[in-house]
C-alpha cells in the first residue's frame, strides 16, 4: 500500500511569505501562487537499479517527486523475502531541496549488494548552489546511512560560481562490490582541461578515497577527449573490469576496457572491432559480466558503413582481451546490407560461468516491428541470435510491434530470466517475464501489475537479479489507475512468479507539511471576494494533507487596537489525501464584515500530524478581504 498517494503542487510561492513577514493579498485579484489550491503531482517513481545478495535479500533504488514536486532519492530493501516500506535518502547536508532533480542531472542511478543488508547506492546530486556532486549511500546493517559527497581527482574543473539549469560536470553511473565495503563506483567527469575523463572511485574497508582519473590506452589523445565508464563488475576479491568508451587519436569511438582495484588500473590495447564495423565504429559497450578477474565479456553497439547500428561482443580469456564479434541476428532480422535499415543493440550480459553466457537486447524485423533479441555463447562461441517468442496477446506483422529486452541475469548456466517490454494488442506497452530453464527459452509472459493499475499502460520489467535457478527479483514500472507512473516489485520463487506490489512511497517530511499549509492562508478563487464570504458566513478551502493529521486556520482582524476571531476551521484527515476544510465566521467576524469595503485579515494555519515524530507545523500571513 502506498504510504503517500497525493503530492503537492505550489505554483510561485514567492509571490507568498510565510512565517515572520507578512504579505498583503488581494483574493479576487491573486496570483495563481496565492490563489490556488494544491494539486496532485505525478510522483513519477523510477525505479533505476536493482540489487540482490541472495534470495529474498535485495535492495531497488531510484527517485520520486516528493508531496512540494522536489525530486528525492527513493531507497527500497527487501529482507527476508519481505519488502520494508521505501525511505527517502538524505543527501549530504548541504544539498538542494530538489537535490535529484533530472533536468540537473541528479539520479540515484545504480546499487550493489555484496552482503544481505549491505548495499552501497550511487548517483549525482546538487547542492543548495547548484553546483554538481557525486554521491555514496551505505545501508549498512539493513540500514540506509546519509549519503556522502565523494571527492572528485585533482585536476576536476572547479565550479567558480553557481550554475542555473542543466548541469553536466560529472555522472557517477555504476557500482560493483567485490565484497562488503570494498567496492568501485565509475563515470565521467570534466577535468580543468575541459575534456571528458572516465572516473573512478573506491571504496576500500568501509572508506571512500579521492576519485582518480582512469586510464587510457596508449596513444590516446587529450584534447578533445570524451571517456566514459559506464559498466563495471567485480568478482570476489581479485579485482574489478570496467567498460566504457573514449576518443582515440584519429577522432573514432572506441571501446574502453579497463581492469584492477583500489589505485592500481591497467586499460587493455584497443581490441580490435568486428570485421564488418565502419572506420570510425562508433563503439559504446552497454554490460560486462566476469567470472573471474581474468575472463570477462563486454556487449554493446557498433556501426557499420551504412550506418546501421549492430551489436557486438568482447571476450577476455585469461586477461587478453579478443577481437569482438559482431552478432548474427535472426532469420528475418532487416538487412544490414543497405542504408540505415537495420538498428540492433545488445543491452546486457550476464555470464555464470566461463564460456557460457547470455545477452540480451533487440533488433528490426522485416516489418519494421521491434523483437526481443537472445544471444548465447556456449563453450566460448557465440551462437545466432534468436527472436524471443512473446506473449499470445502481442501485436504483430505489419501493427508495429515494439519488444525489446533490456536486462538479463543468470543464476546457473540455462537458467536466466529477460525482461522488457512489448506492445499487446490494446497498443498498451507491458512487461516482459522471459525465462530460461534447463537451457530451453519458455514463451514470454506478459508481467502482472498491481490491483490499481490503469487499463492504459506505459508499462516495462526493467531489471532481474536471479540468486538461484527459478528464484528471481523484478523491478518494473506501471500506471496506477490515478495516471501515475510507479515502481512495482515482483518474484519468481521455485519458477513461479508471485503477486506483484507497488512500492511504497516515503511519507512526508515536515517541509513538505509546512509548504502544504500554503493552501490555506488566504481565500482564492470566485467565491473569496469580501460580498462572497460575508454572504455565506465563511469559506471552504479544498486542502491536500500529505499524511494523516489535522489541519486547522485561525482568521483575526483588528478592532480597537486589538486582535479578535474573525473566523476559524479545522478537518481531520485520516490519510493522504484531498479534503475540504471550512473556515465559519465568528459572531465578531460578521459584525467587522459588515459594511466595511475592505478588511486586513490576519492568518494563522497549522498542521498535527498523526505521526508525532514529524512535529507540529505552523505558519502565518496575511490578505486584504475587498
Amino acid at each position: 500500500m502506498l504510504s503517500v498517494l497525493i503530492g503537492l503542487a505550489v505554483l510561485g510561492l514567492a509571490a507568498l511569505t510565510t512565517g515572520a513577514t507578512a504579505t498583503t493579498l488581494k483574493p479576487d485579484t491573486a496570483s495563481p501562487a496565492s490563489g490556488q489550491a494544491l494539486t496532485a503531482l505525478n510522483p513519477d517513481v523510477q525505479l533505476s537499479a536493482l540489487s540482490c545478495a541472495s534470495t529474498g535479500n535485495c535492495a531497488a533504488v531510484g527517485t520520486y517527486d516528493d508531496a512540494i514536486g522536489d525530486s528525492q532519492g527513493i531507497l527500497v530493501s527487501e529482507a527476508g523475502g519481505i519488502w520494508k516500506p521505501s525511505v527517502q535518502a538524505q543527501a549530504p547536508v548541504g544539498a538542494s531541496s530538489d537535490p535529484f532533480k533530472a533536468a540537473d542531472g541528479g539520479s540515484i542511478a545504480d546499487v550493489a549488494c555484496p552482503g544481505a543488508g549491505s548495499c552501497v547506492a550511487v548517483g549525482r546530486y546538487t547542492d543548495s548552489v547548484g553546483i554538481d556532486h557525486a554521491l555514496a549511500i551505505t545501508e549498512s546493517g539493513g540500514r540506509w546511512e546519509r549519503g556522502l559527497k565523494l571527492q572528485l581527482p585533482a585536476n576536476a574543473i572547479r565550479a567558480v560560481k553557481p550554475k542555473t539549469g542543466a548541469t553536466q560536470d560529472l555522472n557517477l553511473d555504476n557500482v560493483a562490490c567485490g565484497s562488503v565495503g570494498n567496492c568501485v563506483a565509475i563515470g565521467n567527469y570534466e577535468t580543468n582541461a575541459e575534456v571528458w575523463e572516465g572516473l573512478i572511485v573506491t571504496e576500500a574497508r568501509g572508506r571512500w578515497t579521492r576519485g582518480i582519473e582512469a586510464p587510457l590506452p596508449a596513444g590516446a589523445p587529450i584534447e578533445g577527449q570524451n571517456a566514459f565508464l559506464l559498466y563495471a563488475d567485480c568478482v570476489g576479491a581479485t579485482g574489478c573490469t570496467l567498460a566504457g568508451d573514449y576518443v582515440d587519436a584519429s577522432g573514432h569511438q572506441q571501446a574502453l576496457l579497463i581492469r584492477g582495484a583500489g589505485a592500481s588500473w591497467v586499460a587493455a590495447p584497443d581490441p580490435a572491432a568486428p570485421s564488418d564495423a565502419n572506420v570510425d565504429p562508433n563503439i559504446e559497450p552497454t554490460g560486462v559480466s566476469c567470472t573471474d578477474a581474468l575472463d570477462c565479456v563486454a556487449v554493446g553497439t557498433y556501426v557499420n558503413p551504412l550506418e546501421n547500428s549492430l551489436g557486438l561482443a568482447f571476450i577476455e580469456s585469461h586477461g587478453d582481451w579478443e577481437a569482438a564479434t559482431g552478432v548474427t541476428l535472426p532469420s528475418g532480422a532487416a538487412p544490414a546490407t543497405t542504408v540505415g535499415d537495420q538498428t540492433a543493440v545488445l543491452s546486457s550480459v550476464s555470464c555464470p560461468q566461463t564460456g557460457d553466457c547470455t545477452a540480451v537486447g533487440w533488433y528490426f524485423d522485416n516489418d519494421e516491428n521491434g523483437q526481443g533479441l537472445l544471444v548465447s555463447e556456449q563453450h566460448g562461441v557465440w551462437q545466432p541470435g534468436a527472436q524471443a517468442a512473446l506473449p499470445a496477446n502481442a501485436v504483430g506483422g505489419l501493427e508495429k510491434q515494439s519488444a525489446g529486452l533490456d536486462w538479463v541475469s543468470c543464476a546457473s548456466v540455462g537458467n536466466c530470466l529477460a525482461t522488457g517490454e512489448y506492445t499487446d494488442l490494446g497498443y498498451d506497452s507491458q512487461g516482459l517475464l522471459l525465462s530460461e530453464s534447463g537451457g530451453v527459452w519458455q514463451t514470454a509472459l506478459e508481467s502482472p501489475l498491481p490491483a490499481h493499475a490503469s487499463r492504459q499502460q506505459t508499462a516495462a520489467t526493467d531489471q532481474s537479479d536471479c540468486t538461484a535457478a527459478g528464484d528471481c527479483a523484478v523491478i518494473g514500472e506501471f500506471n496506477a489507475t490515478h495516471g501515475r507512473l510507479l515502481g512495482y516489485t515482483i518474484s519468481e520463487t521455485n519458477g513461479s512468479f508471485g503477486r506483484p506490489a507497488a512500492v511504497s512511497l516515503p511519507g512526508a517530511t515536515s517541509a513538505e507539511l509546512k509548504l502544504s499549509l500554503d493552501a490555506i492562508l488566504s481565500p482564492y478563487g470566485r467565491d473569496s471576494a469580501l460580498a462572497g464570504i460575508r454572504k455565506a458566513r465563511g469559506f471552504r478551502f479544498s486542502y491536500v494533507a500529505p499524511v494523516a493529521g489535522t489541519a486547522t486556520v485561525q482568521w483575526y482582524a483588528t478592532q480597537a487596537g486589538k486582535p479578535v476571531l474573525a473566523g476559524s476551521g479545522s478537518v481531520s484527515v485520516p490519510a493522504a489525501g484531498g479534503t475540504t476544510l471550512e473556515v465559519k465566521l465568528t459572531a465578531a467576524g460578521v459584525q467587522l464584515l459588515t459594511g466595511v469595503k475592505r478588511l486586513r485579515i490576519s492568518v494563522s494555519a497549522g498542521f498535527t500530524p498523526r505521526d508525532r515524530k514529524l512535529g507540529d507545523q505552523h505558519t502565518t500571513s496575511t490578505f486584504t478581504l475587498r
